[in-house]
């Protein structure tokens, strides 16, 4: 990043566009100019057109403010991007840049040949141990995000998250050291809520799926108001006469974002047993709502401020009041702005390396200019004696260079030959052609598991009408008493890393070794050249980097919730439990990993336009927090369709066809398809109010040695790991 002396912080909310402009003073820096640009309305309104009132916004800070000479700096929201954490063994400094590659490969879920990413060790220098974090973001938002400060002309330095840029002017302001007292920082955004945990020279962070927003749309939906009117009515909360009916629509809110805070911090202390967090710091618009400071003091036990002023920066004069006023919501900018000045405790630039390129390459361009206007003159005079003897000899060196290269090309083709000559043993084939049926167990087995998992609920008496076929007995209990989990789709993405290369393949290999030969090494052939018969499974994963796996995702919904278990943690406690437990088989080719955050859930709703929606927001929950819900658009018959499903009320969607010849014998495709398949005896559509959920989990693949033996049940099984504790779904 550049090393100017002035920086400009520039963080675009849904709400206002904050701006704080910083230059050094000896050790430290002074605001040289600040400015916020409320938009008209929330960015966040339906129906508003966000891209142009940035841009809006935009013009009219450059044209208030010139930037042309200073660094500028940006944030993208923490829910656009990706935070991961981990801990690295003792290493020498020069050998931390390849590890935290491979921890990246590891970490991203993405190939990180389509993200932007960068990252941050945290060290003691009495500490051997050595953390990092890893911050990244796709190309594709990273460019999205950046075309508006393209359209109005405006060159960027730096990109960051927002809750790091959070961290930084904290860090600054209070002047936090190794040995500076933990505390938990909270930004409450319009979508979302990021979290950061400071606590000995480290940080931890995540973003909940819960911000101004649901506050709104909980307003939205008791008073049957418009976005615009209840995001006003919330904002006069106080000072309204209504103030105890506004506060008793937004409670439910208030408790899911605690509920959220509650875990987040739970899983953080279940991992650092030692850490003590005794105050957080809150900051945001949102957090000014009477009552919330109160409120998370007494549900967590613990001190909670919000900052009325900076300590190391401030306003003189008329502006002074001012700037105190905004001090909750330009934390963000401030943060921005350090980190053009290179004064930032987290330096994490995720802008895209070929602007980055570019910048510097303008930067460059008068040097290059000078340079060539003192070497041009000479060149010109070498240039005309040297174009009396290049044309002859071109013609020579043509013609040499093409008698090389079909020399080269014929001593490749030999080489190639040689080499399949001294590999060519019949042997191997025999072995290559056996290696075929090594994985032919795996989906049919997982797909046993899934149907297993999703029967383990340990129903009672009444619920076990729930498998047999008296549909009577079915209508009669309550469609959320029905302990059912019902999967609509199945994907799975295979993943793979060869041994020394550096980006995932997807075909494991090329033929010459069978079935992944080049991933769990040759199995086939001894060194002296006789055919193993079992190979060495413990040599073998030796050699393997990371092991062949695949991302499967499950789709589904459950209509079962109750006052004493939510969705999620009746999913949790029953269809994820069942695969934690079984994740490891001796007759299975293959583990079973489920993360911390493997679940989605989100409610079934009606739209404005009386479409079913797989809800998310404020109703999304799960092991852990998950950015954003479901989110996909449903028609009022079902779910993951276009249409409803067979014997489903209304039709398919089929567009409207007939016969050429209009008779009364042509065929009309218009009738509804769905009134001629056979109806489901407990159909009872619409779903509105049932559960849509998303499970992600890996399922990685044993050795072909290990997959063979798994056939008879004799596959060893390993030691399992139990560093990490498991999270208890909370009901």
């Amino acid at each position: 990043m550049s090393k100017n002396n002035d920086s400009w912080g520039i963080d675009v909310g849904a709400n206002a566009i904050k701006a704080i402009r910083l230059v050094r003073s000896g050790t430290g820096v002074k605001v040289a100019d600040y400015t916020v640009i409320p938009f008209k309305r929330v960015l966040t309104t339906p129906d508003i057109d966000a891209d142009e009132q940035v841009r809006m916004g935009l013009d009219q800070l450059l044209g208030a403010h010139d930037m042309s000479k200073s660094s500028v700096v940006v944030s993208v929201p923490g829910h656009m991007a990706f935070a991961r954490f981990a801990k690295l063994p003792p290493v020498e400094p020069k050998a931390i840049p390849k590890i935290v590659e491979f921890e990246a490969v590891q970490q991203i879920p993405f190939p990180i040949e389509q993200v932007e990413w960068d990252y941050q060790v945290f060290s003691q220098p009495d500490s051997p141990d050595v953390e990092v974090g890893i911050f990244a973001i796709t190309k594709e938002k990273i460019n999205d995000f950046l075309e508006n400060y393209q359209h109005v002309g405006l060159t960027i330095d730096g990109v960051t998250l927002s809750p790091l840029a959070v961290y930084n002017a904290i860090a600054y302001d209070q002047q936090l050291t190794p040995d500076s007292e933990g505390f938990v920082l909270m930004d409450i955004g319009t979508t979302s809520t990021d979290v950061t945990i400071f606590e000995a020279g480290n940080i931890w962070l995540r973003t909940l799926p819960i911000g101004g927003n649901n506050f709104t749309e909980s307003l939205v939906q008791s008073f049957k108001l418009g976005f615009p009117k209840a995001e006003k009515l919330k904002r006069e909360a106080g000072t309204s006469k209504y103030a105890r009916q506004i506060f008793t629509a937004m409670r439910p809110v208030f408790a899911d974002l605690v509920q959220e805070l509650q875990r987040s911090l739970g899983y953080y202390q279940a991992m650092n047993r030692e850490a003590k967090l005794e105050r957080l710091i809150g900051l945001g618009s949102t957090f000014r709502l009477p009552g919330m400071q109160k409120f998370l003091k007494q549900q967590l036990q613990m001190d909670v401020v919000r900052p009325d002023a900076f300590k190391r920066i401030s306003v003189e004069g008329k502006r002074a009041s001012e700037f105190a006023d905004h001090t909750i919501n330009l934390a963000t900018a401030y943060g921005l702005a350090l980190l053009g000045l290179d004064m930032g405790t987290v330096n994490a630039n995720i802008l895209p390396t070929d602007r980055v390129r570019q910048r510097l390459w303008r930067s460059k361009q008068p040097w290059f200019a000078a340079s060539a206007a003192v070497m041009v003159l000479p060149v010109l005079l070498m240039w005309g004696n040297a174009a009396k003897m290049g044309s002859s000899f071109d013609a020579q060196v043509k013609d040499t260079r093409r008698k090389e290269a079909v020399i080269q090309e014929a001593r490749r083709f030999q080489s190639q030959y040689q080499e399949l000559e001294d590999k060519n043993d019949p042997r191997q084939r025999i072995t290559n052609l056996s290696r075929i049926l090594d994985y032919r167990e795996v989906w049919p087995k997982l797909m046993s598991d899934l149907q297993l998992a999703a029967a383990a609920l340990d129903p009672d008496e009444q619920q076990l009408v729930l498998h047999s076929n008296d549909y009577e007995g079915i209508k009669k209990i309550g469609r959320t008493e029905r302990r059912r989990i019902h999967i609509e789709q199945i994907n799975a993405e295979y993943r793979a890393m060869l041994p020394g290369s550096s980006s995932g393949s997807e075909d494991g290999g090329d033929g010459g070794g069978g079935m992944g030969s080049e991933i769990w090494g040759d199995q086939g052939a001894t060194d002296d050249g006789d055919v193993s018969d079992d190979g060495d499974s413990e040599s073998t994963m030796a050699t393997l980097k990371v092991p062949p796996s695949f991302l499967v995702t499950v789709r589904g919904w459950t209509s079962y919730t109750t006052t004493d278990m939510s969705a999620a943690a009746f999913i949790s406690r029953h269809f994820i439990r069942w695969l934690e437990t079984n994740n490891d088989r001796p007759d299975r080719p293959y583990r079973i990993k489920v993360d911390e955050d493997a679940l989605a859930v989100g409610e079934v709703r009606v739209t404005d336009n009386n479409m079913v929606e797989g809800g998310g927001g404020a109703r999304t929950s799960g092991r852990m927090p998950a950015v954003g819900g479901l989110g996909r658009r449903r028609a009022p018959g079902g779910l993951g369709m276009p249409g409803p499903r067979p014997g489903a009320r209304g039709g398919l969607g089929v567009p409207r066809m007939s016969g050429g010849g209009g008779g009364n014998d042509a065929m009309d495709l218009s009738t509804d398809l769905a009134m001629l398949l056979p109806k489901r005896p407990v159909e009872d559509r619409p779903k509105i109010g049932d559960w849509e959920f998303t499970i992600r989990f890996t399922v990685q693949l044993t050795s072909p040695d290990d997959a063979r033996k798994s056939e008879t049940g004799g596959r060893t099984e390993p030691v399992k790991e139990t560093d990490e504790p498991a999270e208890e779904p909370q009901a």
